[in-house]
């Protein structure tokens, strides 16, 4: 693509920016100003316009959709001090979108490969797995944030029972991960790092992160679906 296509691509978008940034701006409204995360986003579409690569047959709001997000979400953490409550939320938002990136980018591949469609069961089976996989980084998220987000006293005796329940299930689930697994799982949901910095620390690259974020989603949500 010449500089004029991915010029278009960025014009015929600038709504993404604008979307994204609003559903950032609901988690964070108290700390910083919708137009600062727009700013944000438009300078991840750009981004986006530049790296696209139409062969991966993957759509270019698609494509642009995870990068405009971590651009939000990495441009707002540089920037201001946010409470450990809210970055547990943005850091579920960008898990979830990093998890679901990577399984499109699989079937993308498998489908240049010549795989099958699939059939309308398979394709249910998918959505299953993938919100339990959203559900999963958002259970990791809070358990992240461990005492600091303590009981409210009007929670019942039963839902602090659950609550601890969970932590424990949690904390046997990250210990049964593959070690390098863990390590990343560490540095993304307790550090705060993106999945390019995680995997620059472990030494490997942000594609290789990404397939090993996703691989650990799946481990820990099969742990917690067998622990009740």
């Amino acid at each position: 693509m010449d500089e004029r296509e991915r010029a278009s691509l960025v014009e015929r978008n600038l709504d993404l920016p604008r979307r994204l940034a609003a559903t950032v701006h609901v988690r964070c409204r108290e700390h910083v100003e919708l137009d600062e995360l727009i700013a944000l986003g438009n300078a991840g579409l750009v981004e986006a316009a530049a790296r696209f690569d139409p062969s991966v047959g993957v759509p270019f709001r698609t494509f642009a959709h995870y990068r405009v997000q971590g651009s939000i979400i990495d441009g707002l953490r540089k920037m201001t001090t946010l409470p450990r409550r809210v970055w547990a939320k943005l850091t579920a938002l960008r898990a979830a979108s990093d998890y679901l990136e990577n399984r499109g980018m699989r079937e993308a591949g498998a489908a240049r490969a010549g795989a099958a469609e699939k059939t309308t069961a398979e394709a249910l089976s998918a959505v299953q797995t993938a919100l339990g996989a959203i559900r999963t980084v958002y259970l990791t998220s809070l358990a992240a944030l461990g005492d600091e987000e303590p009981a409210a006293e009007s929670e019942a005796a039963d839902a602090q029972l659950d609550r601890a329940r969970l932590a424990r299930r949690m904390t046997e689930a990250l210990e049964s991960l593959p070690d390098r697994e863990r390590q990343l799982v560490v540095k993304h949901y307790w550090e705060g790092k993106n999945l390019l910095e995680a995997g620059a620390e472990l030494g490997i690259s942000k594609s290789w992160a990404s397939r090993l974020h996703a691989q650990a989603v799946d481990r820990l949500r099969s742990a917690l679906d067998e622990g009740g």
